[in-house]
Formats: structure tokens, sequence, C-alpha cells
């Protein structure tokens, strides 16, 4: 009987479409990271900590709309669709590189 709970906990979990997107910002010029970045990910929040990584859920079935601001960086949008069988591969999800530019910088304009 043990096992056959422990085995059903376990369908329960692999079953659902939440997984993790995480990832480090960075500066454009210096490539320094960047904290305390704000970033949006289809209306849930997060905030960079001071090695410039987040890490959000996100529904593994459905695109996504990410938004990073910054006070002094212009603000960036990306738009993250899944594969042909409608999910996101586990290795684009993980550590991913995202620059932002300074206001200042010659690539803003």
């Amino acid at each position: 009987m043990k096992n056959k709970l422990i085995f059903l906990i376990l369908l329960l979990c692999s079953c659902t479409n939440k997984d993790e997107l995480n990832g480090y910002v960075y500066d454009y010029d210096t490539e320094l990271p960047l904290k305390n970045v704000y970033i949006v990910i289809n209306d849930n929040k997060t905030q960079t900590d001071s090695t410039g990584f987040f890490c959000m859920n996100i529904n593994l079935t459905s695109g996504c709309k990410i938004v990073l601001k910054k006070e002094g960086y212009t603000a960036k949008e990306i738009y993250r669709n899944p594969d042909s069988l409608g999910k996101f591969s586990k290795r684009s999800l993980k550590y991913n590189r995202f620059y932002m530019y300074n206001k200042e910088s010659d690539f803003s304009k």
C-alpha cells in the first residue's frame, strides 16, 4: 500500500505543467551582473539577486512574455514560445543570459 501511495505522488508531481525558468542578467557594456532587476513573466514578479540571478516558475505549455526593468536601463521584452511539441526543452529553461543596455549606451538609441 505504501509503494502505491509513493507511486501516485510521483505520478502527480510529474504531470504538472510548470517548471523553472532561470538565468542571469548582465550589463551589455561591462558584462557585470545586474542586481535588483525587476523581472515580470506572465504577471508573476521577481528580482535578481546580487549575482544577477533569478528563478521563476512558468507554465511549460504556453508562451511567455519576459519583461526586464531597471532604473537607468532600457526596458527589455522577450517573447518565448514552446517548441513544436508544445513544451519548452529543459535545456532552454536553465541558466539563460540576458543583457540590458544602459540608457547612456550607444546601443540603446
